[in-house]
């Protein structure tokens, strides 16, 4: 009897950490990086402020247009500046327009859950932008 207590007992704690170590590498399969398109739309959702102006530029990302707003102390002007910039999606790049053969690839790294998107060109960062009305200032 006792030596079937004792087996009985390994085998528990051999099923007990198995089933630990699964449950760990199962955790990381969840933070699957969004795909393009995903982080398109939820730039495509919300308003923007470009880091550095806050308080003054803001853009929003409307089918296929990025459109871009001065204010002055957080208060934005409902009509956007003359002109805009044209975006699309190749691969997993965001291509912008800037017009005059200036255009940019960029990746985009979202973080601070979806409150800041990263702009990086070459693998350089280019431009930060914050989620308007969002507790981003906590993550910095």
């Amino acid at each position: 009897m006792t030596k079937k207590g004792n087996k009985f007992f390994i085998y528990l704690a051999i099923i007990s950490a198995i089933t630990l170590t699964s449950c760990g590498s199962a955790n990381e399969d969840f933070s699957l990086e969004l795909s393009l398109q995903e982080k398109v739309t939820i730039l495509e959702s919300n308003a923007w402020l470009l880091k550095g102006y806050e308080d003054r530029v803001m853009h929003t990302f409307k089918n296929g247009e990025q459109f871009t707003y001065y204010g002055t102390d957080n208060e934005f002007s409902d009509t956007p500046i003359p002109g805009t910039q044209d975006y699309s999606i190749s691969g997993n790049l965001l291509i912008v327009d800037y017009h005059f053969d200036n255009i940019v690839n960029y990746e985009l790294k979202l973080s601070c859950n979806n409150n800041i998107v990263d702009f990086y060109k070459d693998g350089v960062l280019n431009k930060t932008l914050y989620r308007k009305n969002s507790n981003y200032k906590e993550c910095l």
